[in-house]
């Protein structure tokens, strides 16, 4: 089997999951951007725009990706993941400075613990820096490894971006917090069925990440209020 037939085989969830998540992600920001940027509602600084944008394009290049493998044009997807990588490096530090800035606000508005949500964002960004960097390595050696470390960067971009519906749910602490990650983490479970049906084990991606993600955000919101952290934090984003 050729390497284009190897890419494009079991292509079909992932365009798909794709298309599910990148609408979930835009139905998630019409209160808190879209909305309030269209009617002038709110100011946004040009961090939160540029923020933004190359959050919103990642999402997008990614969709159009795995509809080019589905549809067999492995070449041209091959040329605009470089595209993909100078969305990443864009992202990367974008996305701690807008944490910088969200915990000086929160401590400028007298919150008691503003560096709480911090480390929501600081693990965010670290597994998407790890899975995204994984799957650029993999991409010419293991495309198996590749479009799921690739999936997985995705979700990490997901659970943040779906918070701004689910933290108005009436839920307790700590399930209100760790629900949007959880709610990434479901993704993971389909994939595991895919998994199943498609090769008839559940790959060695998918499970490492159920196996280390899942855990890990039911317990983060504890951590994320915990003494130790929210004394360390300030050092950490620059506070010291």
């Amino acid at each position: 089997m050729t390497n284009q037939n190897v890419a494009v085989r079991g292509s079909r969830f992932f365009s798909a999951s794709a298309l599910l998540i990148a609408a979930l992600v835009v139905l998630s920001f019409p209160l808190s951007y879209f909305i309030p940027l269209a009617t002038g509602s709110k100011s946004f600084s040009l961090l939160h725009h540029l923020h933004g944008l190359a959050f919103f394009a990642w999402v997008g290049l990614y969709v159009i990706q795995t509809r080019l493998v589905r549809s067999g044009h492995i070449r041209l997807h091959r040329e605009l993941g470089l595209a993909g990588v100078a969305l990443a490096g864009a992202i990367v530090p974008l996305g701690l400075w807008m944490a910088v800035s969200a915990a000086a606000s929160r401590q400028a508005m007298g919150i008691a613990r503003p560096f709480e949500f911090s480390l929501y964002n600081l693990i965010d960004i670290m597994v998407f820096s790890f899975a995204f960097g994984w799957a650029i390595y993999e991409a010419s050696r293991r495309i198996e490894w590749h479009r799921r470390l690739m999936f997985v960067a995705l979700l990490n971009l997901f659970g943040p971006a779906f918070s701004r519906w689910m933290l108005k749910l009436p839920l307790p602490f700590p399930w209100v917090d760790m629900s949007p990650n959880l709610l990434a983490d479901a993704m993971l479970i389909a994939l595991a069925l895919h998994d199943r049906r498609q090769r008839g084990r559940v790959h060695a991606v998918t499970t490492g990440a159920a196996l280390v993600l899942i855990p890990f955000h039911m317990v983060e919101p504890l951590i994320a209020r915990s003494t130790v952290w929210n004394n360390l934090a300030p050092s950490l984003f620059g506070f010291g």
